[in-house]
């Protein structure tokens, strides 16, 4: 990875105060996290909404670089709506059949590419409002 590069990843931990680095994974959750006794997974670690496992390095994983596109902030309530499986705006655009990926973050970063620079203006012009 060279410096500067965007990536798609989870936050495993964060440390207050920016007094030190996150730590960050691109594997998918696999049952390591401490449940505390309760049965459940700490919030954040192994939760990946259902992200199947896949090989990053083959590109076909959920976590990993992302190449080309663009990114953009939006707000929280917006992220937490693309996230949702019920999201109206992707649906959309899934029904009107224009090619695109998407990452979105819960810390409102959102990632878009296509093939087509006319696509990416639909596709962020949708988005943004």
């Amino acid at each position: 990875l060279e410096p500067g590069c965007l990536i798609f990843c989870r936050v495993i931990k964060s440390f207050g105060g920016g007094r030190m680095d996150p730590e960050v994974s691109c594997k998918v959750g696999g049952g390591s996290a401490s449940t505390g006794g309760s049965g459940k997974a700490a919030v954040g670690y192994d939760d990946d909404g259902g992200a199947s496992r896949k090989d990053w390095l083959t590109n076909e994983g959920t976590y990993g670089p992302l190449y080309g596109g663009t990114s953009f902030r939006v707000s929280l309530g917006l992220a937490r709506e693309l996230l949702s499986p019920k999201s109206v705006v992707l649906a959309a655009l899934d029904q009107s059949g224009v090619p695109f990926e998407i990452a979105v973050g819960v810390n409102g970063m959102v990632w878009v590419n296509s093939s087509e620079a006319g696509y990416m203006i639909t596709i962020l012009n949708a988005i943004k409002n």
